[in-house]
């Protein structure tokens, strides 16, 4: 089986990557997708980070506000700190559903999608990619596109120009906080430009 991890920053265009790899074929993980399964209310992933980040994270309905908790993590400088609650649970879900495919499907290739390929491996103090993956592909755009991404995603379709400024302001932030292209273009094997 081949094993591929699919990485680019906030609004590079990855996921749709992997929408076209799904199309052609491959099994694909969303590391997202795993990530809010395990922040429902009852999981442990959950529990920690109530516990770390305290009740304002937390909406009237128990979920969580992930708004918030990005906020808090970004601007008060704890990103590697919710990153060490949420990324070894999703690293290990990741590492089983490979191996579980493997044993069913052992020609298939199996894509990992994730932002942060190599920064939830260098935020352990390890090069573990190298193992995980056979393969590592990385997706680009440029700035400007990245954050408008963000804030159509975020924002809906009419946000005020406060809401938009706000929603720039984030996502300039949370780019900040990743490893830069240039860096990760030299851990990759292959470089997409979206």
């Amino acid at each position: 089986m081949l094993r591929v991890g699919l990485t680019g920053g906030l609004g590079s265009g990855k996921t749709t990557v992997a929408g076209i790899f799904r199309s052609l074929g491959a099994q694909v993980m969303e590391a997202d997708a795993v990530g809010r399964a395990m922040m429902q209310p009852g999981e442990a992933v959950y529990e920690e980070i109530v516990q770390a980040f305290g009740p304002a994270v937390v909406r009237a309905d128990r979920t969580l506000d992930r708004r918030k908790l990005a906020k808090i993590a970004f601007t008060d400088g704890r990103f590697a700190e919710l990153n060490a609650i949420v990324h070894p649970p999703v690293i290990a879900e990741q590492q089983r559903w490979m191996e579980a495919l493997e044993k069913e499907q052992p020609d298939a290739i199996a894509i990992y999608e994730t932002a942060l390929l190599f920064e939830a491996s260098r935020a352990a103090g390890s090069r573990d990619w190298q193992e995980r993956f056979d393969r590592r592909i990385l997706v680009t755009s440029p700035e400007p596109l990245r954050i408008a991404r963000y804030v159509a995603r975020i924002g809906g379709p009419n946000p005020t120009a406060a809401e938009r400024a706000s929603l720039e302001r984030e996502a300039r932030e949370r780019m900040a906080a990743q490893m830069p292209d240039e860096e990760k273009m030299r851990l990759s094997d292959t470089h997409h430009p979206q």
